[in-house]
């Protein structure tokens, strides 16, 4: 659908269900079904527990920490990461129980694959990583909850107490996509969540509480990994293109790629070309390439005269695919026009945007500038390195 008036509260729902499913408690996304119901063939506990394995392993720092300091390891890691980006990435949209079904498989194929390509060690130090991202709520694993010898009684104790944060989250993200007052609702939640990671601690017993802490070995901070997500998923080509002959993400790595999904008649669409114009006015001669993707929506949409039309009237002087079949609008799992991506050098995804940027005063080509003037940053250390 075009992007309505309310496409920013769903882009700030899914955001935090996104972020919340890498490194937080599991919110309640727009849309979905509550995770205490959602998957009937896993436990209340497992269901509370963030599955974390895939963000960690793209992270730079994560994948120093474990040895994969050579291109070779790197390259290694990355294939077998490119084997479930693609599943990974559009689960995002998935309801909760099919999103955590399609994760898990993901993450066996990864697990698979680091048993038999990684030492003891390696694999310790994974897991004691992991427990880290999943934060407090990784006393939920059963494998952990075993380990320390959590009874059911404090399990279920457990539960209610991430339950209650997950039910404060979801009451504040109903609030936010209605529009009604918020702060009273923000202000509950960020307690909740606040409270939560001492509050389940403090069920455990001193010698519980030293032997979990141990479980989490050397220190390191999860929380400021500078790469969580996916690799791009490759162009799909298309026999029309527009500005330019036809390109691929691959061909393009080394510069930052700032990718958007467009329909020309799109009112929300047409109120961010300019943003992206500006974008490739000044950047493309510093490393930046602006791509635009139309996927139509309308029958006038489908019309390459009629694109192309637009596409000069709108003053674009960007490459611009025009995907007709929609085909690369289904890789990326997209569900709304506007969205925008920003890509590293090395083809990783580190930002996106649904809607319009300045919708009722958001600031989200600020935010989205930012992202790219850092990544123009990191180029240069990595230009003049040997």
């Amino acid at each position: 659908m075009h992007c309505d008036p309310g496409c920013r509260l769903k882009w700030l729902v899914r955001r935090l269900a996104w972020w919340a499913w890498l490194f937080a408690a599991p919110l309640v996304a727009h849309g979905q079904t509550s995770p205490k119901t959602a998957d009937p063939a896993a436990t209340k506990a497992e269901i509370l527990v963030p599955q974390v394995l895939l963000g960690l392993l793209h992270a730079p720092e994560v994948q120093r920490e474990l040895g994969f300091s050579t291109r070779e390891k790197r390259t290694q890691l990355e294939a077998v990461l490119g084997k479930v980006d693609g599943d990974w990435w559009r689960a995002r949209n998935l309801p909760f129980a099919d999103r955590r079904r399609v994760v898990l498989q993901c993450e066996r194929t990864v697990r698979d694959w680091l048993f038999l390509h990684v030492d003891r060690v390696t694999l310790e130090r994974i897991d004691q990583l992991e427990l880290r991202a999943q934060g407090e709520r990784a006393l939920l694993r059963r494998d952990l909850a075993d380990e320390l010898r959590v009874n059911k009684t404090t399990t279920q104790k457990m539960i209610t107490l991430a339950a209650t944060t997950d039910a404060a989250v979801a009451q504040l993200e109903m609030a936010t996509r209605e529009g009604r007052e918020t702060t009273p609702l923000k202000s509950v939640a960020d307690e909740a969540r606040q409270r939560e990671p001492r509050a389940l601690l403090d069920l455990l017993s001193r010698a519980q509480q030293v032997e979990y802490h141990r479980r989490l070995g050397p220190d390191f901070d999860t929380a400021r990994l500078s790469r969580i997500y996916p690799l791009a998923p490759e162009l799909v080509d298309s026999p029309h293109w527009i500005n330019s002959a036809p390109l691929s993400l691959r061909t393009l790595r080394g510069r930052v790629v700032i990718l958007h999904f467009y329909a020309f008649e799109c009112v929300n669409c047409q109120r961010n070309l300019p943003i992206y114009q500006q974008w490739h006015n000044d950047w493309s001669e510093r490393g930046v390439t602006v791509l635009g993707i139309q996927t139509p929506e309308t029958e006038n949409e489908r019309q390459v005269t009629a694109i192309t039309e637009a596409a000069r009237r709108d003053g674009l002087t960007y490459p611009v695919l025009v995907d007709l079949e929609a085909k690369n609008w289904k890789a990326w799992g997209n569900t709304m026009w506007p969205t925008v991506y920003v890509i590293d050098g090395d083809g990783y995804i580190r930002q996106w945007w649904q809607g319009e940027m300045r919708w009722k005063g958001a600031r989200g080509d600020e935010q989205l500038t930012k992202v790219i003037e850092g990544l123009l940053a990191e180029r240069k250390p990595r230009a003049a390195s040997p």
